[in-house]
């Protein structure tokens, strides 16, 4: 198969994504929209990988307890909101395009260094390559949690956003089809359903096909539609939870401000929060949304002997088991690791003995029994 040059690819995405906003969405067109949905999942896997020879992308560093990237449209107020939650200065001006590289800040909140970072803002067909999309979307993709910043005004941007996104290989809230691909030299394509549901044979060997592949085994392990099939075929899906901040409140009544935050709400499912960067209002509201959903848990170590340090509290994830907090602390912890007493919300009374895999929850108070040879 000839390998088509990147103008070409270009022009293929273009029309096919003009195809696509223009056919209506319904039971007669719903097979075709697929197609055409794989086919710009194909373009793009191809695009990427280009990209990803060249090293295109902006570099950042990780660090910290968790990484967040604001993401708006230009002017949405996300150099103000990094200032007030990190204290960094970034360049803030009344026009758009003031950020033009990516800016990182660190959140302390509740005992948690979060890392925050100001992106450039996106535009509209930024899943085109427009004003640096794929080096932006480069450093969403490598994040634990987007914050939208959206001017409140012009709330309709963030369903903007979100298109942009999804044709970035970016979802929202979503979780990663549980399903897998196994390659063969022979058979053509098969479909192992163990008891869920799938498209059509002939739709699920089309999709395959327009990735190339014409051997293979779909083995289910939940149900799956088309769409969730282009993106286990796509490899470059990256799945994050969002988050929203409503900005600007101070610009309109705040009966005003509610009607559009539970519009958003119903319509994404997602977390929203109003602020006022001027007026620094629901600042630390906006903090604890960003702890909560980044799935944060606090931890109190106990010494054998001695007093629980209630000031510094380690920060694990939601989900994070007794060896795991050893861990965090330092591995020959736990290498060493014998058992622990735990008093809180996850054992059933004070100071219950445990074992490395018990679960913890936020706000235990953990004493850590090791070998110290």
């Amino acid at each position: 198969m000839l390998m088509k040059d990147k103008k070409s690819l270009q022009q293929e995405l273009e029309e096919l994504r003009e195809e696509y906003s223009k056919t209506k969405d319904n039971k007669a067109t719903n097979k075709h929209l697929s197609m055409i949905r794989a086919k710009i999942a194909s373009i793009n896997k191809q695009m990427t990988e280009r990209k990803s020879a060249k090293g295109a992308g902006f570099s950042v560093k990780k660090s910290g307890d968790g990484v967040v990237a604001l993401v708006g449209f230009p002017n949405a107020g996300k150099s103000s909101l990094l200032g007030i939650l990190t204290n960094v200065e970034s360049k803030v001006a009344g026009y758009a395009f003031t950020t033009l590289e990516v800016i990182p800040g660190m959140l302390l909140h509740k005992g948690a260094n979060i890392q925050v970072l100001d992106l450039p803002g996106l535009i509209e067909e930024a899943s085109s390559g427009k004003g640096g999309g794929a080096k932006i979307a480069s450093v969403i993709r490598v994040t634990d949690l987007i914050l939208f910043v959206v001017d409140i005004k012009n709330y309709t941007d963030l369903f903007k956003l979100l298109d942009e996104l999804d044709m970035l290989g970016i979802r929202l809230n979503r979780r990663a089809p549980r399903a897998r691909i196994e390659r063969s030299w022979t058979g053509g394509i098969n479909i192992e359903k163990n008891g869920h549901s799938a498209p059509d044979p002939r739709s699920v060997m089309k999709i395959f096909n327009e990735f190339g592949i014409y051997n293979a085994n779909l083995i289910l392990h939940q149900d799956l539609d088309s769409d969730q099939l282009v993106d286990l075929l796509s490899e470059n899906i990256v799945y994050i939870k969002g988050i929203v901040a409503l900005n600007k409140i101070d610009t309109l009544s705040s009966s005003e401000c509610e009607h559009i935050r539970k519009e958003i709400v119903e319509k994404t499912e997602m977390e929203v929060v109003l602020v006022s960067a001027v007026e620094k209002k629901n600042i630390e509201e906006l903090k604890d949304a960003i702890f909560n959903n980044l799935e944060l848990i606090r931890i109190f170590l106990k010494p054998k002997e001695g007093e629980v340090d209630l000031a510094k509290p380690l920060v694990v994830k939601k989900g994070s088991s007794v060896f795991t907090v050893a861990k965090t602390l330092h591995s020959k912890i736990a290498n060493n690791l014998r058992y622990a007493y735990v008093t809180g919300k996850s054992v059933k009374f004070s100071n219950q003995k445990v074992g490395s895999t018990h679960v913890v929850e936020d706000g235990d108070i953990v004493t850590l029994i090791y070998s110290k040879t």
